[in-house]
């Protein structure tokens, strides 16, 4: 992650268009869940789960899925998502990767397709715990940005975790469960 000063700058140089993009990817997806609790199909929102996606992942687009869940959580049979793009760090990543593949095909010739793409798994690790430290930053200043719509649909200890899609999450905002 040579890139981190200049991801960092790119990132502050666009940070309101940043955080407007989230926040309006979260009014629609907390609006979605507003009509989804007046027709009786989803109770109160316990947790968002910010997701990558293995797919986004393989087709190189790097788009977080946003799901909210009632108490059920990953049982909970009313899907209610959205999709955000965080194109400030895609965009870094996409150089990262492919600056790996064009140097490695010189250096170690006999590399195969597989072995390129474990380590560009392994590397997306890296990004992602930045995305972790991303989020916990300015995630309640988000959510407190849609606040009115946010409190109407979701319990007042509402907890945000970030991972793998339907794996295990790191809690970003609110309560630890022991």
């Amino acid at each position: 992650m040579g890139q981190l000063p200049e991801l960092m700058k790119n990132y502050k140089d666009g940070e309101t268009e940043i955080l407007t993009g989230l926040e309006e990817k979260l009014q629609v997806v907390f609006q979605k869940a507003q009509q989804m609790q007046k027709a009786d199909r989803k109770g109160k929102i316990c947790t968002m789960g910010i997701s990558y996606l293995q797919s986004s992942v393989l087709t190189e687009n790097y788009e977080l899925r946003i799901d909210l869940y009632d108490k059920e959580f990953y049982l909970d049979s009313a899907e209610c998502c959205t999709y955000w793009k965080p194109a400030f760090i895609a965009r870094y990543l996409l150089k990262d990767v492919e600056y790996f593949k064009n140097v490695i095909r010189f250096k170690v010739p006999q590399i195969k397709a597989y072995e390129i793409q474990q380590f560009i798994d392994g590397y997306l690790l890296n990004y992602m715990y930045l995305l972790v430290q991303f989020f916990q930053q300015i995630l309640p200043q988000v959510l407190d940005k849609t606040k009115t719509l946010f409190q109407e649909v979701a319990e007042e200890n509402m907890s945000v975790t970030f991972g793998e899609y339907m794996g295990k999450g790191i809690v970003v905002v609110g309560e630890r469960e022991e």
